[in-house]
């Protein structure tokens, strides 16, 4: 079987990137309707909308010593971990005084590879929180856990990598059942 050569010096997420900032395509596609004006407008202002609520998050969350910002790059530091660490904690606590609601948590990700730290960071966060591996980027936690997978979609800025799950049922739930101290 052949192999697909790429004959593109880019890669998806570059050509998607150049397109934004380029924005001709956009345009391009607007002025041929009327009608699509208005809509070319109403997607600049969520746009513009959406980056300055991002600003303001992170310049909040740089007063508050959560993240350190240099340039463009943003990153967490330790207070910033110390916070996530201390709502994992509460939710232990938390925890250990709940029965069982026979309902499953799933939290998976999907995190490209040029946002790998972060991955990592996830994967950690998750472990230390005592989440348990399904697959590779599958985690099952039978407990309430909304508001932690939120903290992390907040701080880390990957809100559409993520996805929360409630479960009923799950295959081989036995096997799960007798790795949490239910």
């Amino acid at each position: 079987m052949a192999r697909r050569i790429s004959t593109s010096p880019l890669g998806h997420i570059e050509r998607e990137i150049l397109t934004d900032l380029s924005g001709s395509d956009l345009l391009i596609g607007f002025l041929c309707s009327a009608r699509s004006t208005k809509r070319m407008f109403k997607l600049a202002k969520d746009r513009a909308a959406r980056r300055y609520r991002t600003r303001l998050a992170i310049e909040r969350l740089t007063t508050q010593g959560l993240v350190r910002q240099k340039g463009r790059r943003v990153s967490i530091t330790d207070t910033g971990l110390k916070a996530i660490d201390s709502t994992i904690s509460k939710t232990r606590a938390l925890l250990g005084n709940k029965k069982w609601d026979f309902r499953w948590r799933i939290v998976s990700y999907d995190i490209p590879e040029t946002h790998k730290k972060l991955r990592d960071a996830v994967r950690g966060i998750l472990i230390r929180a005592g989440f348990k591996k399904l697959h590779h980027s599958l985690w099952i936690f039978p407990h309430e856990c909304h508001e932690l997978t939120e903290l992390i979609r907040k701080e880390t800025g990957l809100r559409k990598y993520l996805l929360y799950a409630v479960v009923d049922k799950i295959e081989n739930e036995e096997h799960l059942r007798k790795s949490f101290p239910l």
